[in-house]
């Protein structure tokens, strides 16, 4: 009897170590990634295109036509002619500039820009008027774009975001699926994971300007069951020169001349 007992806890406790060993070894999912590398030819030089978004949407090109062709009839006004157009210095725009920034909060305002020979005038009408109620220097330059009038503050960056969202509600209606998103790091190099294999559309929606011109790609590409590993030695590369190995179109238009004040 005491035989019998010991032999069926011993075929009880293979049969659950068999189980465990058969889940362990089950493979999870696979899923996709896509190393994205962005860069631009601009006269005789190539350059990587940083801290630009790009978005992952589910479907061919083909598929999304209707979106395809919204995304190249949109409209967006460049950034200088919508800051001049608002009235903003040279000074002001000299800064945005420098940094490719979308708005004042991308980059600390030094000193040296609210008062001086490179005072931004904008910036040292907001911390003057900063400086009388909060009194400390220091305070008031960090609060100083509270200062300034929404328009010149973040306006352009506020009306090109919610160009993007309405393109993206517009896609996840369409696909009845999220649309993923990434930015570029200051390479040009951004990382998509995590993706259900299959074809999508990529595209950064919204022309990303350069010093001469606005690019705007679509792309389609097929996404595959792989690790980063993997994705790391074959990036997908963007680019505006054509590639006859990727599906792209790029549309690239040189920025419209402002006039100047």
């Amino acid at each position: 009897m005491i035989t019998r007992v010991i032999f069926a806890l011993v075929c009880c406790l293979l049969a659950v170590s068999f189980s465990l060993v058969a889940h362990t070894q089950t493979p999870q999912a696979a899923r996709g990634v896509i190393r994205l590398k962005v860069k631009y030819k601009s006269s005789e030089v190539t350059k990587e295109l940083p801290r630009k978004r790009f978005f992952l949407i589910n479907g061919s090109i083909d598929q999304n036509k209707s979106l395809v062709e919204q995304i190249k009839q949109t409209p967006l006004m460049s950034r200088e002619c919508y800051y001049r157009n608002h009235g903003a210095s040279d000074a002001l725009i000299k800064w945005l500039n420098e940094n490719d920034c979308e708005s004042v909060y991308c980059r600390a305002i030094e000193e040296k820009y609210t008062g001086g020979r490179e005072a931004v005038p904008e910036f040292k009408a907001a911390y003057d008027q900063a400086l009388g109620e909060l009194k400390a220097p220091a305070i008031a330059r960090r609060w100083l774009p509270n200062y300034l009038a929404p328009e010149i503050r973040d306006g352009f960056y506020t009306a090109k975001q919610q160009t993007i969202s309405n393109l993206v509600k517009q896609a996840e209606t369409a696909t009845g699926k999220p649309v993923m998103s990434i930015m570029t790091d200051r390479k040009g190099t951004a990382y998509l994971t995590d993706i259900d294999p299959g074809v999508y559309t990529i595209s950064n929606l919204v022309g990303s300007e350069t010093n001469k011109s606005s690019i705007l790609w679509v792309c389609e590409r097929e996404v595959k069951a792989t690790d980063l590993t993997i994705a790391m030695k074959r990036p997908f590369i963007l680019s505006n020169e054509k590639d006859p190995k990727v599906k792209c179109e790029v549309i690239e238009r040189p920025l419209p001349v402002c006039g100047a004040r």
